[in-house]
């Protein structure tokens, strides 16, 4: 397995080179300048940073999370000063991440540590993406581009999450229901046989 996983990451690698150099080339091609390509030039070693942590046998996926957490910050800022744009790293981009990375880290220890139904996994981070994490990232960016107040659209997004949410934790309480009936069940059958 120790080998396979490192034919696999010299393929994502290379795959990786590859994608940069075929953009740089077409970019320069058409436009006779690097422009568009700066682009994947910046994302696709961020995605290597965050995904080959992964092919790790043990702790691959904390030690991914453990890269998004260092790299995050320096991304958006690269980004920010490639787009052509006003800067937006202050403004949105230390928010964005400082919300989206600690629920990122939610999920993951949700998901690991927490022993309950997987239905009720499903509601917690429904509700932490859709109605916390989303609204708080779409308020900042409706102020950054002077809309003022939250859009609609965030506002019916998170309140669908809402809907989920609740649906989720009533199949899950639903499905704990049948769980519970089926062990007491089991437990009455193995009590009266002899």
């Amino acid at each position: 397995m120790a080998k396979f996983r490192k034919m696999v990451l010299l393929s994502f690698s290379i795959t990786c080179v590859v994608s940069i150099l075929a953009c740089v080339i077409v970019d320069f091609a058409i436009n006779r300048r690097i422009t568009w390509s700066l682009y994947p030039i910046l994302s696709v070693p961020f995605g290597w940073l965050i995904l080959s942590p992964l092919l790790v046998k043990k702790h691959g996926v904390l030690l991914s999370l453990c890269s998004m957490t260092l790299f995050i910050l320096p991304f958006l800022f690269l980004l920010d000063k490639i787009t052509p744009v006003e800067s937006w790293f202050m403004s949105l981009g230390i928010l964005s991440a400082a919300v989206g990375a600690p629920a990122i880290w939610i999920i993951y220890l949700l998901l690991r540590f927490l022993k309950i139904n997987m239905w009720y996994k499903g509601a917690i981070i429904v509700f932490l993406v859709g109605v916390v994490a989303n609204p708080i990232i779409n308020y900042q960016v409706d102020v950054v581009m002077a809309a003022g107040s939250i859009s609609l659209s965030t506002v019916i997004s998170a309140a669908g999450c809402c809907v989920l949410t609740v649906l989720l934790f009533l199949q899950g309480r639903k499905k704990e229901k049948i769980r519970r009936a089926y062990l007491q069940a089991e437990a009455s059958n193995n009590w009266q046989q002899p």
